[in-house]
């Protein structure tokens, strides 16, 4: 048996040394053959005889393929910032087994939402152009209590369950909208499918998007759906930039329909968001730069795969298994890495 480990070293996708060397003696220990590439040109003439990918895939790669049977992507969301897409039509179609990172951004997201939500609680924007102004003006802050206000998570993956408990702690309502409604945990007080994601944007005074990039989340949030949210309410959105239509929300925020935006992520063409663009100028919104997941640690990937390999060498089902056909956008896949 065969692995090959190809990831970019750039951001935070790639493995530190330590990573790579438990990788490494977990491989051997199964009798089993390891090899690292950064160079996309390797990486197509190794995957020929691979067994086991961890890391990225190209159709070049794909088609060179003989004997690929399972897939470790180094991400939990597939689309990029400029407009690629992980999973490619020949990929999805194929017998090859996807799985990804789910889980391993949770609590760090799960707090940079709140940054954004107490933010907004507390008037922090506000408070902060006052302090570059250097005014001391108490009778301007408006106050929100969290205590009994209504959150909103749509997508109740890893990442919307750590919003949604932190909710709770802050003694909020929570409610979700999810793809495959289950029982609810108990920090949840009700979930619906998506087919009443209008009854969750009425009610809720915080939506939150927790959302990868799939075929049915794309400009799910337009001027109709804008308009059903309360003039009050806040929309938070750390899942993909595609998920909501960014001109409906702009003309929503700068007309007061909503109250206002904590936005970490864009559509493709907008992200870096350009310095022209009327959100820069619009008091009520805090804009990240894609950040939301920066502070994971590093080794959770690699603890990630270590799991699934395992799981794979003892015949037992893997985790964070992927509907590829449910998943794919079109798209030729990524582009050689750069």
């Amino acid at each position: 048996m065969k692995v090959l480990v190809y990831t970019i070293e750039r951001g935070d996708l790639g493995l530190s040394k330590e990573a790579k060397e438990r990788i490494r003696r977990r491989v051997h220990k199964a009798r089993a053959q390891v090899i690292f590439e950064d160079d996309h040109e390797e990486a197509v003439r190794e995957i020929e005889d691979t067994d086991i990918l961890f890391g990225y895939i190209t159709p070049e790669m794909l088609r060179n393929a003989k004997r690929l049977k399972w897939i470790q992507a180094p991400m939990a969301s597939f689309g990029t910032p400029r407009g690629e897409y992980y999973i490619f039509p020949e990929l999805a179609e194929s017998d090859v087994m996807l799985t990804n990172m789910s889980g391993i951004y949770s609590d760090v997201i799960a707090t940079h939402v709140f940054a954004f939500i107490t933010s907004f609680a507390r008037d922090f924007p506000k408070l902060i152009r006052s302090q570059t102004l250097r005014v001391w003006n108490r009778n301007a802050v408006k106050i929100i209590n969290l205590h009994g206000k209504t959150l909103g998570v749509v997508g109740l993956g890893g990442i919307g369950k750590g919003v949604a408990r932190i909710g709770a702690a802050f003694g909020m309502r929570v409610v979700a909208v999810e793809p495959k409604p289950q029982n609810a945990p108990p920090f949840v007080e009700k979930i619906w499918g998506p087919g009443d994601l209008k009854d969750l944007l009425r009610e809720a005074d915080f939506v939150v998007f927790c959302l990868p990039d799939a075929p049915g989340t794309v400009k799910l949030i337009g001027v109709e759906e804008l308009k059903l949210m309360k003039r009050t309410a806040y929309l938070i959105n750390i899942g993909r930039g595609r998920t909501v239509d960014l001109d409906a929300l702009t003309h929503a925020l700068k007309s007061g329909g909503i109250a206002g935006a904590g936005l970490d992520v864009f559509p493709p063409g907008y992200e870096p968001l350009p310095s022209d663009h009327p959100l820069w100028g619009i008091e009520n919104v805090i804009i990240t730069p894609h950040c939301a997941g920066h502070g994971t640690p590093s080794e959770r990937r690699g603890d990630v795969f270590l799991e699934n390999f395992d799981r794979y060498v003892q015949g037992k089902g893997l985790l964070n298994l992927v509907d590829k056909q449910s998943m794919i956008l079109s798209g030729p896949g990524y582009s050689l890495p750069s």
